[in-house]
């Protein structure tokens, strides 16, 4: 006896399968940051409060340096690339957020053809309506992850332009002192010269002895050459300082005589602070939760997908009878799909956007370390820097002392020349190393600035917010890291369901 089973309908068995199937994947799991533990306070100096941190730029009094920040700004085109970065993740973050809206598409087409002697031609018109329905949030997540990273693309922006402030200031700097190194020489060139002449007016009379003309020519010939040096070095910081400015080297940027005094206070917080003041560990934290948005994307790419399709249109041998009511047609309809069978490829996908995702993950911990590396740093050397230069303004001044009465002495016949020579050569290495210190310990204040995050204002409009005020008006990145653990639950959120 043959027993006929009931009739299933197909459809019905293929939907059983897929709901099936998806209620044995699991969601993805919870993701947590955890940032290097920071100090209490740093170890080469207990860092001085000060509530506001951004105009560093003003503390060095210099208006004319503000006006180059603001020129390089506007002009320098590494900053420019950045700016079209962020312009470009911009429209990449529109285009993600346009996947999750319906989409509506019009065509219109003419033909004719000849069939046995007879011609006939053929209008269409036709509206297609086309959607995804965002039931497990993965077009969701695509488009979290490419906001997240239009806000880390602002961030680096933003670290762009500081640190072309800063190299700007620190070029500034370079440039100055060379001028200063070159005034030096000048200064001692001029000095050595009127003494070989009343050496030599002395050696004509019989006074000075041959031996020291010979050293006082050597003497004023060795610095002569150190002048074509010292002019060569003064060349190459103008020319860089122009290229920065996005001007054409010409060496003709006019620089000013003397370095600026270093400004006393130093901006920096505690060291917790950093994890929110710093663009570039933003940034790092942002693409971390980007990865981890693509991560649930590849993960959701497993479940089915759901979409409507209708169109809406009409097909006539008659131009005028297109949008006759007879001649128009329309069509609705609903249609799951998803995977059952891909050789592993969306589970190979999903590993390597977990691979991803732990590789940004380490390069945020790295960050935050070099961040605190590079103020420790900074630090040290402000306080080393400082002690070194007190002890060059001692050794030029003693120098300068043992110089004059050298020459005294020399003049008095007490002393040898070459003794004259000697209390000279020291004398200027001493005001050359001072002046080289000095400009360190400003390279030094910088570098502290940007190890802390400091921002900069140039002058009483900045012209940058002037010049980038659509790009900033975008609000701040929701999530900022701490020196705590953050946690970003990926399966629990609201853009984060669960399939049955």
């Amino acid at each position: 006896m043959i027993v006929k089973s009931p009739f299933i309908p197909v459809p019905i068995v293929i939907l059983t399968m897929l709901l099936s199937g998806c209620s044995s994947l699991l969601p993805s799991p919870a993701r947590e940051l955890s940032a290097p533990a920071a100090p209490e306070q740093w170890q080469s100096m207990a860092a001085e409060r000060v509530d506001e941190p951004h105009g560093w730029l003003q503390r060095f009094n210099d208006s004319l340096l503000n006006r180059l920040v603001d020129e390089s700004i506007n002009a320098n085109p590494q900053l420019q690339r950045a700016r079209a970065l962020l312009a470009e993740g911009s429209a990449l973050a529109s285009v993600a957020g346009a996947e999750r809206k319906p989409g509506v598409n019009a065509s219109l087409q003419a033909g004719r053809s000849d069939s046995g002697g007879v011609i006939r031609d053929q209008f269409s018109l036709g509206l297609n309506f086309g959607w995804e329905l965002d039931l497990w949030n993965k077009l969701s997540d695509s488009a979290k992850a490419a906001e997240i990273d239009r806000q880390a693309l602002l961030q680096d922006y933003r670290s762009a332009r500081l640190s072309l402030a800063a190299n700007v200031t620190k070029s500034w700097f370079a440039a100055v002192e060379a001028k200063q190194q070159l005034q030096l020489s000048r200064e001692l060139i001029r000095i050595l010269h009127d003494r070989l002449e009343v050496l030599e007016e002395g050696y004509r009379s019989g006074i000075v002895a041959a031996l020291d003309i010979h050293l006082a020519r050597a003497n004023l010939a060795g610095e002569r050459s150190r002048l074509t040096t010292r002019e060569q070095a003064l060349g190459r910081s103008v020319r860089g300082l122009e290229l920065l400015l996005g001007r054409y080297p010409a060496n003709q940027l006019s620089i000013a005589n003397q370095l600026p005094q270093l400004p006393e206070s130093i901006p920096s917080g505690l060291p917790s602070e950093l994890l929110t003041r710093r663009y570039d560990i933003r940034a790092a934290q942002l693409r971390v939760e980007s990865s981890w948005a693509r991560l649930s994307r590849s993960h959701k790419d497993r479940f089915p997908s759901f979409n409507l399709t209708a169109s809406l249109g009409s097909s006539t041998n008659e131009f005028s009878q297109l949008l006759q009511g007879d001649s128009i047609v329309w069509s609705l309809l609903g249609g799951v799909a998803a995977p059952l069978l891909d050789g592993g490829r969306l589970q190979a996908l999903e590993a390597k956007s977990l691979a991803q995702a732990q590789q940004r993950e380490a390069g945020y911990r790295d960050t935050v370390l070099k961040a605190f590396s590079e103020v420790e740093e900074a630090l040290q050397q402000e306080q080393q820097l400082q002690r070194f230069v007190q002890q060059l303004e001692l050794s030029v001044s003693e120098s300068d002392q043992a110089e004059l009465l050298a020459a005294e002495q020399y003049r008095a016949g007490l002393v040898e020349y070459i003794t004259l020579l000697e209390s000279q050569r020291r004398a200027f290495d001493a005001r050359s190393t001072f002046v080289q210190a000095r400009n360190q310990q400003l390279q030094n204040r910088i570098n502290l600035y940007l190890a802390l995050g400091g921002d900069f204002v140039a002058g009483p409009i900045d012209a940058a917010a002037q010049t980038e005020s659509r790009l900033e008006s975008d609000p701040q990145p929701q999530s900022t890291p701490s020196a705590s653990n953050i946690l970003i639950d990926t399966s629990n959120s609201a853009n984060s369901q669960t399939p049955p």
